[in-house]
């Protein structure tokens, strides 16, 4: 082993021996011919160049580029002929280096086969006319081949840049190119067909704009790689396959083709990355590009593939861009989502042919299944359009439990038991928050089974079906059916520009509902006159859509609900009517009446008013009734004797007509204050009867003790009754009935301040058979000799009937009404 290692070493040094005697030739040649190299080399440079060439100093380098020789060129500079305007020299540089073939030196050949150059840049420049000096990159002709452009085989074997910045200032075009090449070692292998390039690449990419005003691509990135790319001299194109590179040190995938010949040269570029951050990766793009993109976020990589392609002189590229995220949290300006996943696709031009402009631009989403709020939601298209003014398309799909919509929306009015709900909802607007933005959404909510508990009034919802449907800023509700206190509802209503104003006034919004039930106890509803509950969450309690939650609640607590009742059959304590239809508006704490229609104890009521409440457990009633051809005994049966005990549903007979205009006072059950009621009320009773009318039966003590006064039958008694204050005051009316005619009139009271004058007419001394038809002869008739009565409260507080001979009372109203 000893003797093999000292051959060994006695070879190499021979070879280094031999290879320093070499060089030594070498340095004694090249030192001998220093001047001559140097004219030949810069005469080779010379050869090559269009363009106007400024040396500095020249001098032989056999160290610095070790261990080949080089020719040292120092502040080299190259420009146009049109320098002088634009002021942007094609080159400048510190030092090139022109390295040498020594075989080619000593056979007087040409000898550079390659070049480093340090310290410099590229500027390739053209103006607004059009002009530009990237006509010095084309060799200069051979005037001895007729002045045709030489084309010889590539002596260069490499290229070193350091330091190198290259910029293509297109202003024609409004394209900027602008990289800083800190390091680019290129090897080159030629033959006849194609130049094969491997390449050590590190630099900085300033700009990458193909038009100016959109912005520019891999703004200020570093980009470093080693790879290999090849040259083919007949197709004039430039192509390199699965290159790896790295931007900012995160990995690339690139394949590439670059087909220069032509007017047009065309390039094309495929991008692979994975597992790329979402904010890095807007970042390579344009600014408004990113800006477009920002309008969401991702907090998980994904994996991104990109192809870009067009011409290289004019125009923007095409950009198609695809991802696909799995699992990631993603945001966006209308509701976040956990757990998101989805296939994505970006491209520049939305419609083929037209400008690759931000507004012909296109984001669309496939495959999108997430969770909010702990709803799964799902997708199947979701497309935004022009970047510049983004405008999205969506849909959005759910199937869920009605209890998980509780913590989402979180609303103090109303509380979701138990049901099955489903979401279909499509959103087109623009992509931004704003107070319209409910007005593009469209969609439909379907719900059933449910059990819904209006916390505010305490009242709870059964056996809820039905749908909620969506369009731009209307909603509407279609056949709701439920159960409210064992009424079964049929319910659909309409809310015009509600999801525009439940943001901005809530007091404005109006709800249209029709309701419609085949028997409705309205005793069930009294709840209705009792305040709202002010009901709060627990401070533990944090809705998930607190600002969506607040704007329900304050919408139903002050808009406007206009109510359309329609009941086959309606029931209140003792009233009775079929055929019901209402048309009411409910305010904050108040009810307008508009319009109420029914058939009750056989003929037909028509009814206006308003309920207000004014303080707690005090409303505040106005009516206007009108009664036409009903059963007077139903009627006062129905109605609780309208408030008074003078006379009494079972002392009466016949069909009334009746108009009242009423207001009282009623609590929270919807009872009466007794003193509250003030009414007019003009009636006409037709085919009447008092029955057992103990007042009138009074008189049977002083007039026709033999007549009938238990059944008495009346022509036509109308008149106007005023009720106030606990007294009904009678206008003069007239009473012809079987048993006699007499006149009525005065206050009724159950305050004890009864004042009753009765005249009765001499002419009820004639007979009076059982056939006789009482026929009326007009209030405004004297009624010849009579006979007054004047009922007034006893010492018992019952009314006692005396005689007034002198017609005292008429006196007495005189006396007043002169006071």
């Amino acid at each position: 082993m000893t003797k093999f290692f000292k051959y060994t070493l006695r070879a190499l040094g021979v070879l280094l021996a031999i290879l320093f005697l070499l060089y030594i030739v070498v340095f004694i040649y090249i030192s001998i011919n220093k001047k001559a190299i140097i004219k030949q080399v810069t005469q080779e440079i010379g050869k090559e160049l269009n363009g106007t060439v400024s040396i500095g100093d020249v001098e032989l380098s056999l160290f610095r580029t070790f261990p080949k020789a080089s020719v040292l060129l120092h502040k080299v500079s190259v420009t146009d002929t049109m320098f002088v305007h634009h002021h942007h020299p094609f080159f400048q540089g510190d030092e090139v280096y022109a390295l040498l073939s020594i075989m080619k030196l000593l056979k007087k050949e040409d000898a550079v086969n390659g070049l480093r150059i340090e310290r410099a840049s590229f500027y390739l420049f053209t103006d607004t006319s059009g002009y530009t000096n990237t006509y010095l990159l084309k060799p200069k002709k051979d005037e001895s081949s007729g002045g045709e452009t030489t084309h010889e085989k590539n002596e260069l074997k490499s290229i070193l840049l350091k330091d190198v910045r290259i910029t293509i200032d297109d202003r024609n075009k409004e394209k900027l190119h602008d990289v800083t090449i800190n390091n680019l070692n290129v090897k080159l292998h030629d033959d006849d067909a194609t130049t094969f390039f491997s390449a050590k690449a590190s630099m900085l990419v300033h700009d990458l704009a193909f038009k100016l005003p959109n912005g520019s691509f891999m703004k200020e990135k570093k980009f470093q790689g080693n790879f290999n790319f090849r040259f083919d001299h007949k197709l004039k194109q430039l192509q390199f396959d699965s290159i790896d590179i790295k931007l900012e040190d995160h990995p690339f995938n690139i394949s590439g083709r670059f087909d220069l010949a032509g007017p047009s040269p065309q390039f094309q570029l495929s991008i692979h990355t994975r597992q790329i951050l979402y904010g890095f990766a807007k970042s390579l793009l344009t600014p408004k590009i990113d800006t477009a993109l920002s309008i969401v976020d991702l907090d998980k990589k994904f994996d991104a593939d990109a192809n870009i392609s067009g011409q290289l002189n004019t125009g923007d590229p095409l950009v198609n861009v695809t991802w696909k995220v799995k699992d990631a949290y993603l945001i966006t300006p209308f509701l976040d989502f956990a757990d998101a996943s989805f296939t994505g696709f970006y491209t520049n031009e939305a419609v083929a042919g037209e400008p690759r402009r931000d507004q012909n631009s296109k984001i669309a989403i496939s495959n999108f299944s997430a969770s909010w709020n702990g709803l799964p939601v799902s997708s199947g298209n979701i497309e935004i359009m022009n970047l510049a003014k983004p405008l999205m398309t969506c849909d959005l799909t759910s199937n869920f439990p009605l209890t998980r919509l509780n913590d989402i929306i979180g609303s103090n009015s109303i509380q979701l038991q138990s049901g099955d709900g489903s979401l279909n909802v499509t959103y087109k607007g623009p992509v931004e928050k704003n107070n319209n933005s409910n007005s593009f959404v469209n969609g439909v909510v379907s719900f059933k089974n449910g059990n819904v508990l209006y916390a505010p009034r305490n009242v709870e919802l059964k056996n809820v079906t039905g749908r909620l449907v969506i369009k731009n800023s209307d909603v509407l509700i279609e056949n709701l059916q439920c159960l409210v206190l064992d009424n079964k509802i049929i319910m659909d209503g309409e809310a015009k520009n509600l999801l525009t104003l439940i943001n901005t006034e809530p007091n404005k919004a109006i709800i249209n509902w029709n309701i419609y039930s085949p028997s409705l106890n309205l005793s069930s509803f009294t709840y209705l006159l009792k305040s709202r509950k002010k009901i709060t969450n627990s401070p533990s309690h944090k809705s998930k859509l607190s600002k969506l939650a607040a704007s329900i609640d304050a919408v139903l607590a002050q808009g406007s609900l206009h109510v359309n009742l329609h009941a086959d059959r309606l029931l209140y304590k003792k009233f009775e009517a079929t055929n019901a239809i209402a048309n009411v508006t409910l305010l904050q704490d108040s009810y307008v009446i508009n319009n109420v229609s029914m058939d009750q104890a056989g003929g037909h009521v028509h009814l206006t008013g308003s309920l207000v409440l004014l303080t707690e457990n005090y409303h505040q009633a106005k009516v206007n009734v009108s009664m036409y051809n009903v059963d007077v005994n139903k009627v006062f049966a129905a109605f609780n004797n309208f408030g008074q005990n003078g006379i009494q549903s079972q002392n009466l007979e016949g069909r009334l007509d009746a108009k009242i205009n009423a207001t009282l006072a009623l609590d929270d059950d919807g009872k009466a204050y007794p003193n509250s009621l003030e009414s007019v009320v003009d009636f006409s009773l037709k085919n009447g009867a008092l029955i057992n009318f103990e007042p009138v039966k009074k008189l049977q003590l002083f007039l026709f003790k033999n007549r009938d006064f238990d059944n008495i039958r009346f022509a036509e008694l109308k008149d106007r009754l005023e009720i106030a204050n606990q007294q009904i005051k009678i206008n003069r009316m007239e009473i012809q009935s079987s048993v006699l005619s007499m006149y009525v009139q005065g206050i009724y009271s159950t305050k004890g301040t009864t004042d009753l004058s009765i005249q009765v007419p001499l002419s009820n001394l004639k007979k009076r058979g059982t056939d006789y038809n009482p026929e009326n002869q007009g209030t405004d008739r004297k009624g010849g000799p009579s006979i007054f009565i004047r009922g007034r409260p006893g010492a018992d507080g019952n009314i006692q009937f005396k005689a007034d001979l002198f017609n005292s009372y008429k006196k007495r109203k005189k006396k007043k009404e002169a006071q």
